[in-house]
């Protein structure tokens, strides 16, 4: 039986980077951001992308090269009728509703990929024009990283094997780090500062480059458990909680995904929520009552003062920011 003969990929469809739409939109983005480089953002826009290429395939096209700014306009109404209710396709298939943050995370990844094949802006969509609404970072919903139940949860992880999961756990809720930061800190160093200064800079693993003294938080009692505890179950030879020849990657599909489901069954729904955590206990140390989510803002000028001490714990350039964490504003 003779074999059917391949028929080559021309070389310039979807602008080389693949044969299939949705291939080659995930080769781009490995080529714009570098295959082993920017993980979290790589697989945030591979996922979202989808939704951009199912798109793509409704409307016939199948190589990135057909893509017009009609097309993306069509992509921009798409959106905005989802912001209303769920999108019924001629074939009879419904596409449920969306938020407005998540609407614009979908143009922010359609922007980003045809930008990564095509090198130009050309077919660029503003998202607040496209959908006529600004996306809010405001949170609204009460935090759910209590102290004690976060405890818990580490208790959990420790009986079951997840030391350096636990580790991570209590440094993103006891000194606001984020998971990266958790996993590449020098413990070491950071000993050594408490113990000259009673605080620790949050240092290594930053986002942006942010590698300054300025994020230096006071060792409290809770803040001493967490870096005691990572000291303690950190690999021999480290100065940090992965092995020297450990990738970052690998430990978070190992252990931190574990720790992941252990959390949400103590009523934390991510890594994030502890950081929110952090920022409340933050907020209500200085204006001495209720974050936001839990009452009305009484003294405008401490909540200010608040607001800016959180974004800098935090590790952001932006005190508007810290309305993603504690709400209100």
């Amino acid at each position: 039986m003779k074999r059917k003969k391949k028929i080559p990929c021309s070389k310039n469809r979807n602008y080389g980077f693949g044969k299939t739409l949705l291939f080659a939109f995930k080769n781009a983005i490995d080529a714009l951001f570098g295959r082993f480089d920017h993980y979290g953002t790589r697989r945030s826009h591979m996922i979202r992308i989808r939704v951009f290429a199912e798109f793509c395939r409704r409307h016939g096209i199948r190589d990135a090269r057909d893509i017009d700014a009609e097309l993306v306009a069509s992509f921009g109404e798409y959106l905005k009728q989802r912001l209303k209710e769920v999108y019924e396709w001629p074939d009879g298939t419904n596409d449920k509703q969306i938020s407005a943050a998540y609407a614009h995370n979908l143009i922010s990844t359609m922007n980003t990929c045809l930008f990564a094949m095509r090198r130009d802006e050309v077919l660029h969509l503003s998202a607040r024009k496209a959908l006529g609404v600004a996306r809010s970072n405001v949170r609204r919903t009460q935090i759910a990283a209590d102290v004690a139940d976060t405890k818990s949860a580490t208790d959990r992880m420790v009986a079951t094997g997840l030391q350096r999961g636990a580790a991570v756990v209590l440094l993103a809720r006891a000194w606001g780090m984020r998971v990266y930061e958790a996993m590449l800190q020098d413990l070491d160093r950071m000993q050594s500062e408490v113990k000259k200064n009673g605080a620790a800079a949050i240092l290594e693993g930053t986002k942006g480059g942010r590698k300054c003294l300025t994020r230096t938080i006071q060792a409290g009692d809770f803040q001493m458990e967490a870096l005691d505890l990572a000291l303690s179950v950190r690999p021999t030879g480290s100065r940090c909680l992965l092995m020297e020849t450990e990738k970052p990657i690998s430990f978070y599909r190992t252990e931190l995904n574990q720790c992941r489901r252990i959390l949400q069954k103590y009523g934390i729904p991510s890594f994030r929520e502890l950081r929110s955590g952090f920022a409340e206990d933050i907020y209500e140390a200085i204006v001495q009552g209720p974050s936001p989510l839990r009452g009305s803002i009484k003294d405008r000028e401490l909540d200010r003062i608040a607001r800016k001490e959180i974004a800098r714990l935090l590790g952001h350039a932006r005190f508007q920011i810290a309305s993603s964490y504690i709400g209100g504003y």
